[in-house]
């Protein structure tokens, strides 16, 4: 039998293990949590990125614009809803949607080019497909390829007088749609990142933490789209581009700013006709606003020249 005097101490040892070991869980637990929860935190911001509600916005009439419902197939497996807002001077503008917005979420656009003349047509973004999810660009190329197929179909379309608009997102993929795209005439591409693994940080981070988080957000996306993070470089589009017009179009806010640098600098080093407006007191966005007049002349303006042979200060014929 033990001693009266064992029972106490034998216990005392019991409760040091027992609080020692819960100790040792906390801290694999905290270990764990600070080293998983920055991946998470990155897995689940490229999640948000490219999953979510469909923005699907007005319509044409709304505007007072004429329009056409259209439908036309684009790749794996989607079919494509739009409008086919005709104009008067012959040349058309593909109006690209931006990250989750529906084919009349950008109106405000359609409405600057239709009222100088030019037949418009915008799509879908792939959130509001039967895809439900975005590739933040490099995919929505196969939409602005089917895109120019249907308008090859219309006999009031002149297929040689085919130019590309876009915001952000879209900005990208405009510009990598141009250098897979030789029969489109000219690009406006608005506040688009220049290499998304770049803008990330990915491979240039000095605190674990972000590498972690990076890490989440680079391994995340193949998962959730099928593709390659590094496929999302307009940079290396942008010098494939020929001697065609290119516009970009920057807030002097801009975050993205030094990136619309290094690509005007590749642009024009391949021979590309690029040219780089910086608005003034912008963001990311709000451009049309901050400028509305001068949106006009350069924008609407830049894509009469690339198009129609319009010079500054005529008017189209």
């Amino acid at each position: 039998m033990l001693d009266e005097t064992e029972r106490p101490r034998r216990g005392a040892v019991r409760t040091r293990v027992y609080w020692l070991r819960l100790a040792q869980l906390f801290l694999v637990a905290l270990v764990g949590a600070l080293f998983l929860l920055p991946f998470l935190m990155g897995a689940f911001s490229m999640w948000v990125l490219t999953r979510g509600l469909c923005v699907p916005g007005g319509s044409p009439a709304d505007r007072a614009m004429p329009y056409e419902d259209i439908l036309f197939p684009s790749a794996r497996g989607i079919t494509q809803q739009g409008y086919f807002i005709p104009g008067t001077n012959g040349a058309t503008i593909i109006l690209i949607p931006a990250f989750k917005g529906g084919r009349g979420s950008e109106l405000y656009y359609a409405e600057v080019f239709h009222r100088a003349g030019f037949n418009v047509l915008t799509f879908n973004s792939r959130v509001c497909t039967s895809q439900g999810w975005i590739s933040l660009g490099y995919q929505e190329v196969e939409d602005v390829e089917a895109a120019y197929e249907y308008l090859k179909t219309r006999p009031d379309v002149d297929a040689a007088r085919v130019g590309l608009h876009g915001f952000s997102s879209a900005g990208a993929t405009g510009l990598m749609a141009m250098a897979r795209m030789p029969d489109i005439r000219s690009v406006s591409a608005e506040g688009g990142y220049h290499d998304y693994a770049e803008m990330l940080g990915w491979g240039r981070s000095t605190n674990f933490f972000d590498t972690l988080y990076q890490l989440g957000a680079v391994v995340a996306y193949p998962l959730l789209t099928g593709g390659d993070i590094h496929d999302l470089n307009p940079l290396d589009a942008i010098g494939k581009i020929g001697p065609r017009p290119v516009l970009l179009v920057y807030g002097s806010r801009e975050v993205s700013l030094a990136g619309a640098r290094l690509m005007l600098e590749r642009a024009r080093a391949n021979g590309v006709d690029a040219d780089l407006w910086v608005v003034e007191g912008a963001g990311h966005g709000g451009y049309l606003w901050a400028a509305p007049d001068e949106f006009v002349t350069r924008v609407v303006g830049f894509h009469e020249a690339a198009l129609l042979g319009v010079q500054d200060g005529e008017s189209p014929s």
